[in-house]
């Protein structure tokens, strides 16, 4: 092991005294790419004056030919008689990056991300995201809940869409502008328990989503003051916003939550307190539904089994009937009602021997009430 010229750097990794520089050839290991590491260290600090931070996190990267002369050295010694180049190179600028700013290395909890790259002589900083999380309230029937670019010319804007490059607004731009807005961020995506259709409102206390914010320059932001400046908002809103751990999007995403809805049905006739009567007998059933046609050119066409917990009717104005549904997630009420051609039974069209059709739709609550119980 003698034989290989260290660095001060590398010969204390390995317990081993270093040789004077004038005495060295470059060091065997690194070498001497740790020699930039105050450099770089000062480089990514100048880019964190951008943004707003407290604590930061550490990652560095080298040549893998860096490596492969570490495992030459260590093959002289018995397993955790050195330290690792990257996790010593991480230590340093980590102590460097510290006693520069005053602040604390706590990767967990990093709200900077300081970047080295040994290879390629460089170095960056950059905010980490922030995830905001509330329930939103859509009020239009014309809005979409993610960004949907006008098929004609793919975001570009075109006649068409009338230049906007989207086929619909969207809830996700709605949020981005004034929550994103207001954390100074590049970028955004909404993430949502399910979706809505872009003619169905959503109503009650709304539907739970987190809005990923993506290099954001501001961290401290009173959010009670954007839930004012979106409360003006006439077709999205959102309440109870609140900052929280990456972890919220698995829980909002991928949990299933009871619906209610409210519904407006018409017919080819005119619906009467009879037929208000004969609805109700659904309460408690399970339905199967195929998977719509109106969706099929993006989901699997399969077979599911909804339970009807609950449902009521009762008579609207012209012949109509107004109904409140209490559906499984994942429950396709539009189907429900007209049944989609028989794809889904048993239907309201098929129980009232008519041609059903639902004239408006809201959910008008979801049940996702063990959010609250989540840490944040």
């Amino acid at each position: 092991m003698d034989k290989f010229p260290l660095c001060e750097f590398c010969a204390k990794r390995f317990g081993k005294a270093p040789i004077a520089m004038a005495k060295r050839p470059k060091c065997h290991v690194c070498n001497e790419l740790m020699g930039e590491a105050e450099r770089l260290a000062k480089s990514a600090l100048a880019d964190s004056s951008l943004f707003e931070w407290s604590a930061f996190s550490v990652s560095s990267s080298f040549p893998k030919a860096v490596f492969i002369r570490e495992e030459e050295v260590a093959g002289f010694l018995g397993p955790g008689n050195y330290s690792s180049l990257k996790n010593a190179a991480n230590s340093l600028l980590a102590s460097i990056i510290s006693k520069a700013s005053g602040r604390k290395n706590a990767p967990r909890k990093a709200d900077a991300v300081f970047e080295f790259d040994f290879a390629n002589s460089k170095s960056r900083a950059y905010p980490s995201s922030i995830y905001v999380f509330g329930h939103y309230l859509k009020f239009s029937r014309s809005h979409c809940q993610s960004r949907w670019h006008c098929s004609g010319c793919h975001g570009k804007g075109c006649a068409s869409c009338g230049g906007s490059g989207k086929n619909y607004p969207s809830i996700e731009d709605e949020l981005g502008k004034a929550i994103g807005g207001a954390f100074l961020a590049k970028e955004w995506t909404l993430h949502a328990s399910g979706r809505e259709d872009v003619d169905v409102r959503t109503l009650g206390t709304g539907r739970p989503f987190v809005l990923e914010l993506r290099l954001p320059l501001k961290r401290s932001v009173n959010l009670s003051s954007v839930e004012l400046a979106l409360s003006s908002n006439p077709s999205v809103i959102a309440v109870g916003l609140k900052t929280v751990g990456k972890h919220f999007l698995d829980a909002v995403c991928n949990s299933h939550f009871e619906k209610e809805y409210s519904a407006l049905i018409s017919a080819d006739r005119p619906l009467t307190k009879s037929d208000a009567k004969k609805i109700g007998s659904l309460a408690g059933k399970t339905i199967s539904q195929q998977t719509p046609k109106r969706v099929l050119s993006r989901r699997t066409d399969m077979e599911r089994k909804r339970k009807i917990f609950s449902i009521r009717a009762s008579e609207a104005e012209g012949g109509k009937l107004r109904i409140h549904v209490l559906a499984e997630a994942g429950t396709y009420i539009k189907e429900l009602i007209h049944s989609d051609e028989g794809r889904t039974s048993p239907s309201i069209s098929a129980l009232l021997s008519c041609k059903a059709a639902c004239d408006e739709l809201d959910v008008v609550s979801i049940h996702d009430y063990f959010l609250e119980t989540i840490s944040d």
